[in-house]
């Protein structure tokens, strides 16, 4: 069951926010609740102030004060509400100033709390304005005291301690809401920063997890897909591995079935052509000849076919043992000369001098030389046909000699190079009318050649000839003690 796919988490939706809007935006909620607090502030002074009215000059002070407070608090507010938030702010500070300087002419310098609220005026200032602005109102509040002191004739309060105390406490207020304000913006710029590269992140996140899920089914796909292949091959591969043993044992039952016969007469035919039942005339020498002939050949087929049934199955076997080249090679040039007896073909024996012992299959390698010479002898109408057998001082380290077949014959062409090592298979079809063969000489003595470790190559041109070239393994001078030691003891 293919896995269900995960439901991702859906994409957070991005908002355009840069620090100048969001630095105005935590103004303006600091500004409003400001403004709040210098209401409250302002109805406490009132209430503070109402009781006391009569005969009391500083409750009634904080009368004016509050009122003047409360007043400019809402005429920033509305001014604020119509979009000019820089002009409301400035509104109520200006009156927040303007409040402390009404008490100016009240009360002596030495003794007024009220100028010593101007550095909070001024950090507000700072904060929501502009760094600058706390200087600007520190100095229209050193601005208002002087001309207010001035013009009620108490000019010499201005050069007082308690006076030029709040105008240094002014400006180091001014001095360190610049410097805090300058941390807030950067930290702020910093903040967004951070929350841009969280979003991006986030996006990121988010896609690579979509990708996955589509990965993940994709794969859950493929893997249904591969498991219903695999059991598809897997069903195949029995149908296969029944068909090919059925193959393997028809072959081998119509090979024994048809052998029997074919022994038979190829017996028989022998036995009536050498007259030794009594003389044939020559019509009658000609068709037990023709009969005989027929005979080999059916049966060099089914040998043919049913090595290479023994092959596929993997149930040939060699029995290798220490032999001298020189034995195989005219075993198999003695044959073959038959084969050319009728036809204009020298046929060149080129063996090096000398050579060492191999540890081959004697009958099967000679199989394979007969293979290779019957091929050259049937594509070959007319020149030579050379067997050599060379090993140098590197192949003989390395345990091989090589064995050529080269012929004069018809060729092969590049492109059917490959086609002739394979089964049934001819590089031409009319060469295989022509020549006759069912194209398992070659299949069967490359895997024989295989069998000994050995390699079957072939090099060709059209119209001019091929070379057919194997390796074989020289035999090491452990396998020929042993077969000296066969042969004292058969001796």
């Amino acid at each position: 069951m293919l896995d269900q796919p995960i439901n991702p988490t859906p994409n957070p939706t991005a908002t355009d926010v840069s620090p100048e809007s969001f630095t105005a935006s935590l103004r303006e909620d600091s500004f409003h609740i400001l403004l709040r607090c210098a209401e409250v502030s302002a109805v406490g002074l009132l209430l503070f102030g109402l009781p006391s009215l009569v005969g009391n000059g500083r409750a009634s002070l904080a009368i004016i004060v509050g009122a003047s407070i409360l007043a400019t608090a809402r005429l920033g507010r509305a001014i604020w509400r119509f979009g000019w938030y820089r002009a409301g702010v400035l509104i109520f500070l200006i009156g927040l100033i303007g409040s402390a300087a009404c008490t100016v002419p009240a009360m002596a310098m030495y003794e007024n709390p009220f100028i010593f609220y101007t550095p909070i005026v001024i950090g507000i200032a700072g904060l929501l304005l502009h760094p600058t602005f706390g200087f600007i109102i520190a100095t229209v509040a050193l601005v208002i005291y002087s001309v207010v002191s001035l013009s009620m004739g108490n000019g010499h309060a201005l050069i007082e301690v308690p006076f030029l105390a709040s105008v240094v406490l002014n400006y180091l207020s001014a001095t360190v809401t610049w410097l805090s304000a300058r941390g807030f913006l950067s930290a702020v710029e910093w903040s967004i920063d951070s929350y841009y590269k969280v979003e991006r992140r986030e996006a990121q996140l988010y896609a690579s997890e979509k990708q996955l899920q589509r990965t993940l089914h994709e794969k859950n796909l493929l893997n249904g897909q591969l498991q219903q292949v695999n059991r598809d091959v897997e069903r195949a591969r029995i149908v296969a591995e029944e068909a090919n043993r059925m193959k393997s044992r028809f072959v081998a039952n119509m090979s024994h079935e048809l052998r029997t016969p074919l022994n038979g007469i190829i017996g028989l035919s022998y036995i009536l052509k050498q007259e030794i039942k009594g003389p044939l005339n020559p019509e009658q020498h000609d068709y037990l000849g023709r009969i005989y002939d027929a005979g080999e050949h059916l049966i060099k087929l089914l040998n043919d076919i049913l090595d290479n049934a023994k092959l596929e199955a993997g149930r040939l076997t060699i029995q290798p043992e220490a032999v001298q080249p020189e034995l195989i090679f005219h075993e198999a040039l003695t044959m073959t000369r038959v084969l050319i007896s009728d036809k204009p073909i020298m046929l060149y024996e080129d063996l090096e001098a000398d050579l060492p012992d191999v540890f081959v299959d004697r009958i099967r390698v000679t199989q394979v030389l007969l293979n290779l010479l019957s091929n050259a002898v049937k594509f070959t109408e007319r020149g030579t046909i050379t067997v050599r057998a060379t090993c140098d001082a590197v192949d003989r380290r390395c345990g091989q000699i090589m064995v050529a077949i080269i012929d004069t014959g018809v060729g092969i062409a590049p492109e059917h190079q490959n086609l002739i090592f394979e089964e049934f298979r001819q590089a031409d079809d009319s060469l295989s009318r022509r020549y006759g063969g069912t194209g398992l000489g070659l299949p069967i003595s490359r895997r024989l050649v295989e069998l000994h470790g050995g390699t079957l190559e072939v090099t060709s041109k059209s119209g001019v000839g091929s070379t057919f070239f194997f390796t074989l393994p020289i035999a090491t001078a452990e396998q020929i003690a042993v077969a000296q030691l066969v042969d004292a003891s058969s001796d």
